[in-house]
């Protein structure tokens, strides 16, 4: 049972696209990322950890699956030895080997590790309600989904979503929830791996000048330049991996109620929140150090909500260099390296080569108006 702590806060922290690997016990990237578990851990002492998908190479869990639990055990022994609980959601990389079934297993036989499949069958969908201090009352939902992985027509969209029947799922229990809450939508945290597509609406298309600080669209965005809208706050390190199809999450969210806020994984880079029609939606990026990110600027987001209002809540980031903790998987030049650097000099090369290719054009334009002149006398 999850309940509200003795000073009536409930404190969450995430940890993004791990994509840990099974040279763990002998890596410095994984040493450097439980570094940061446990930095984090003693500064927040949180009542309940969420790993936000893509955690560990699931190629082991078909092969071996007994390697597999261990390699998960041990990537989780920073919580669970201190006695928090772990929710762990699917990425679309779980799902890569096609061996779904096992994955759910390995991570539910964990002591203190949660993950199951609740709702559709396959699918690793499950909520968890929090309760009162006293363990009395339900006062709050949170909801762990799986986004499943690459779209089935990728000439519509790479990413998939989450489905049609898992939506239906989600408000059926919502509805019931509704009911035990004395008619009113149940306070909602949703947490999933690929975020929804009405996250660019935190975004909009960079004017001419806002070049060098943008980046470009994923999907069928790809093309357009974005920076932060106004009231968007964060760092935007990439286009968001979105699907290209909607398929009425984020509707289904507003017609239940409830949903107070909505955090994913799957960007390595992006950190960036805001608010889109009344919901709060947060981009949270990697935590380790394996897959593609920037310098040492993995992080950490921490939630607490409280109980005197379980509908609010408050969040803040934390990075590896905040905690004063030294990095050894990184050279000493790419770990002074901040995102913001090194996406400025992605942006400064996409200049370079639009000044190329202007200067290019003007050439040609200059010289086919030469040859008309010379022609013309």
């Amino acid at each position: 049972m999850l309940k509200f702590n003795k000073d009536g806060k409930f404190g969450i922290l995430l940890f993004g696209d791990l994509h840990e690997k099974p040279d763990c016990r002998e890596s410095l990237r994984f040493k450097d990322m439980q570094k940061l578990m446990n930095a984090s851990l003693e500064r927040y002492k949180p009542d309940l950890c969420v790993l936000l998908g893509d955690i560990f190479d699931t190629e082991v869990c078909r092969d071996d699956p007994a390697a597999f639990s261990e390699y998960i055990e041990l990537l989780c022994r920073p919580m669970t030895s201190k006695g928090i609980p772990v929710a762990a959601i699917m990425g679309n990389h779980e799902h890569d080997p096609g061996c779904d079934d096992e994955v759910i297993k390995a991570y539910s036989e964990l002591s203190g590790v949660m993950m199951r499949c609740e709702g559709v069958p396959g699918k690793a969908d499950y909520k968890e309600i929090l309760y009162s201090h006293d363990g009395k009352k339900p006062l709050a939902a949170l909801w762990f989904l799986d986004s499943n992985n690459l779209c089935a027509d990728e000439s519509a969209s790479k990413y998939d979503y989450v489905h049609t029947d898992q939506i239906e799922w989600f408000e059926k229990e919502s509805e019931k929830l509704r009911e035990i809450n004395g008619g009113k939508p149940m306070p909602s945290y949703i947490f999933q791996h690929i975020p929804v597509p009405e996250e660019y609406e935190l975004l909009r298309p960079a004017k001419l000048y806002e070049i060098p600080w943008s980046v470009d669209g994923f999907g069928k965005q790809s093309g357009t330049r974005f920076v932060k809208a106004e009231g968007t706050q964060g760092y935007l390190g990439e286009g968001p991996c979105s699907p290209d199809i909607n398929n009425g999450q984020f509707e289904s969210w507003k017609r239940t109620g409830g949903v107070r806020a909505a955090f994913f994984g799957h960007d390595h880079l992006n950190d960036f929140s805001g608010f889109v029609d009344g919901i709060f939606l947060a981009q949270h990026k990697t935590a380790g150090f394996r897959a593609y990110t920037d310098g040492c600027h993995s992080c950490v987001r921490f939630i607490e909500i409280s109980e005197n209002d379980p509908g609010s809540f408050r969040q803040e980031l934390r990075y590896f260099k905040d905690f004063g903790i030294n990095c050894e998987c990184l050279g000493p030049v790419m770990k002074r390296f901040t995102d913001r650097q090194v996406m400025a000099v992605h942006s400064l090369n996409y200049c370079a080569c639009a000044i190329a290719s202007a200067g290019l054009l003007t050439y040609f334009v200059k010289e086919i108006f030469r040859e008309r002149r010379e022609r013309n006398g």
